[in-house]
């Protein structure tokens, strides 16, 4: 009856271990204090749906082979329809008769269409197996790490892996600029219920965080200025400083990571999820374009939101700065608006939101793209996940950059 239950709880792919009885594993006679600490055990565990594991420990010999053979048999019996591979990492000894017990358990396999691999074999029990020319546990039948690729290789690997990564890009882009050229062409087949959704998860739900942080961010900039421009009593110029580097710089790129962590990790995750299940495939069976259907609404849903985010850290960060030069320096709120109001003009706030609108682009492509490249399972949708929320980030400053340079010397090339 016991046997019985331990079958049952093998079958349903519960790890169990099997201890052999002290008087099998060795004479009583020759026990001692280093024998009495050892026991052979046998530990399974369904790790995939087609391979059990089989972890050994402890001695295979002699005196307990015939107890070890039928434990392994009836495992293999019970498991006829899986693969096995055999841990040997922690055999402690292993004789003629322990390679005898791994040969009846390659034939049985065998018998049962399946394979059996050695995993973590020591090297003792590898020069044992050469010794006793077993054919079935040669090199082929031992799983081993797989060695490093050398410095080439890696080169060679990782250029095949950036030209396939700008080809998907080009391919996708290509793609999204046509679907997106056909609902413009069509509005009126643009699903705006959906579209309205996406805003609503995008935007509005993102206002709280986006107006907390841009609020602290201001305060973070009002008082480090502070500190500096007491010294010169040019209290009044941190109205300027706030203003210009909140709309210009600090807003448009804080409301683009946050969108980024919300919107463009979720798209990257659902996408990936639709591809893991085969949802994607199941809509083009339908006929429906994945990328018109999935990619244009997000992509569109956040090059509206990310402005109007903006915005709204634009005027929270210069709140911010505002409280921090009224109880730091000793400024009233009238006299830090008038500054701002000289200082900052309407073009610095459009640029903040051209930018701004720009990265809702490159932050929506990103997560989609990242979604369909998703292959197996949720791994794969993880990473797709992680990529997508580095790759904006990288993608938003790289941008940025280029912003500044563009913001600095193409006025100077139109005066001439």
């Amino acid at each position: 009856m016991g046997r019985l239950l331990d079958r049952l709880k093998l079958a349903f792919g519960k790890r169990k271990e099997i201890p052999i009885p002290r008087d099998v594993c060795a004479p009583r006679e020759s026990w001692d204090s280093t024998d009495l600490k050892e026991t052979f055990c046998i530990s399974v565990e369904n790790r995939t749906f087609d391979t059990i594991w089989v972890s050994l420990s402890g001695k295979m010999f002699m005196d307990n082979a015939d107890l070890v053979r039928e434990e392994l048999l009836a495992i293999i019996r019970t498991e006829s329809l899986k693969n096995v591979v055999m841990d040997m990492g922690q055999v402690a000894y292993l004789d003629s008769a322990g390679a005898a017990i791994l040969t009846d358990i390659y034939r049985k396999c065998k018998e049962l269409n399946n394979t059996v691999k050695l995993a973590n074999v020591p090297e003792r029990v590898t020069n044992l197996l050469e010794m006793v020319d077993l054919e079935h546990f040669k090199e082929s039948a031992i799983l081993k790490p797989r060695e490093a690729p050398g410095l080439l290789v890696q080169i060679g690997e990782g250029a095949e892996k950036l030209y396939a990564n700008a080809k998907d890009i080009v391919i996708f882009i290509g793609a999204v600029a046509q679907a997106m050229g056909q609902d413009l062409i069509r509005p009126r087949k643009i699903k705006w219920d959906r579209l309205w959704k996406l805003v609503e998860r995008a935007g509005a739900d993102g206002v709280p965080i986006v107006a907390a942080l841009s609020f602290l961010m201001g305060v973070i900039l009002a008082f480090q200025a502070a500190i500096q421009l007491r010294k010169f009593g040019g209290n009044i110029f941190v109205a300027d400083l706030v203003s210009v580097s909140i709309c210009l710089e600090m807003g448009p790129l804080l409301a683009g990571m946050i969108v980024t962590g919300r919107s463009g990790a979720a798209y990257a995750a659902q996408i990936g999820t639709m591809q893991v299940t085969e949802e994607i495939d199941a809509l083009r069976v339908m006929a429906i374009d994945p990328i018109n259907y999935l990619v244009a609404p997000r992509i569109l849903a956040v090059a509206l939101v990310l402005p109007c985010l903006t915005l709204m850290a634009d005027l929270m960060g210069i709140f911010g700065g505002c409280l921090v030069a009224a109880f730091s320096l000793d400024l009233t709120p009238t006299t830090y608006f008038n500054q701002v109001r000289k200082v900052l003009e309407v073009s610095d706030v459009m640029k903040g939101l051209g930018k701004s609108m720009v990265y809702g682009i490159e932050i929506a492509l990103i997560g989609c793209l990242r979604g369909f490249q998703v292959r197996g399972g949720a791994e794969s949708v993880g990473g797709a996940t992680t990529s997508a929320v580095v790759t904006s980030i990288f993608v938003l400053t790289v941008t940025n950059a280029v912003f500044s340079l563009l913001f600095h010397y193409v006025p100077k090339l139109w005066s001439g």
